[in-house]
């Protein structure tokens, strides 16, 4: 009896595999993979909330938000006005939902399956990422293109380049060991700046003869 019920799960489990396998996702379907999922230890969401001075006047972006707990710190211990996190992973979106939800702040925390690089970001004023180098570039772009003046950004662990870091800070955590091989935490702070608008040269005026 047991032999049987066994014969039959793998059968359905084969069964299962030959279906996924006819039904091949498209290469252009799936965002670039910048960074891999890890979790960024609570102590070190803190800090970075710190160093954006996070208050209730902010509205916080995490961009690769994983389980989702930036945001919901945001709102639930920093007392954000509210946030939203993106991941392109279906199931810790629905994980951070269910948890925001759980933490009584499902109406400030939210959490959606989208591509970081084509989300609307303008309502930040505080933006945080974890990612790793090869999406720095990318997504500075997308950061002074589209973030108003005076927004904090906090990267954590790499930094942005040809983007002047308003302040740095760099402590051990232990329990990052586990998964990075190492203790050192980095925190880049950055400050979205006012557009330079070129100023414009005026043609002196043409004397005028007898004047």
């Amino acid at each position: 009896m047991k032999r049987k019920l066994l014969l039959k799960l793998v059968a359905c489990a084969l069964s299962a595999t030959v279906q996924v396998a006819t039904f091949p996702v498209q290469a252009d379907e799936v965002p670039d993979m910048v960074a891999p999922y890890a979790t960024t230890p609570e102590s070190v969401v803190d800090e970075m909330l710190l160093l954006a001075r996070v208050g209730p006047d902010d509205f916080v972006v995490d961009l690769g938000s994983g389980d989702g707990r930036v945001v919901i710190a945001a709102v639930k211990k920093f007392n954000a006005r509210g946030g939203f996190g993106v991941d392109i992973d279906e199931s810790l979106v629905s994980y951070s939902n269910a948890k925001a939800q759980a933490a009584g702040v499902a109406d400030r925390a939210k959490f959606y399956l989208r591509d970081m690089f084509k989300t609307d970001i303008r309502e930040a004023s505080v933006v945080t990422v974890y990612l790793l180098p090869r999406g720095m570039n990318k997504l500075r772009a997308k950061l002074l293109a589209e973030l108003k003046p005076g927004t904090r950004v906090v990267a954590h662990d790499y930094q942005f380049q040809a983007w002047p870091v308003d302040r740095i800070m760099s402590f051990d955590v232990p329990e990052k060991n586990d998964y990075t091989g190492r203790r050192q935490t980095a925190l880049y702070l950055y400050i979205v700046p006012t557009p330079v608008v070129p100023a414009v040269l005026r043609r002196p005026s043409p004397a005028v003869p007898g004047a």
